[in-house]
């Protein structure tokens, strides 16, 4: 488990970035034809996820819809 003051390397900075999400987010689009979104979290260690079925309360930050 992580601490909660240990620095998040640049390799986990990199992966949890929005920049990623987004990224990641694109691929499954181009594979389906269902909508993707990309959600902030609000937790350091996974800040954004991608979801395809977002729930009401979570916060949207992008959403593709065909």
């Amino acid at each position: 488990m992580f601490a909660k003051d240990e620095p998040i390397s640049p390799k986990r900075r990199a992966l949890c970035s929005r920049e990623n999400a987004e990224r990641i987010a694109s691929r499954i689009f181009d594979q389906g034809f269902c909508p993707v979104s990309v959600i902030r979290t609000g937790d350091a260690l996974q800040p954004f996820r991608v979801s395809t079925a977002p729930s009401q309360d979570d916060h949207v930050e992008l959403q593709m819809v065909s």
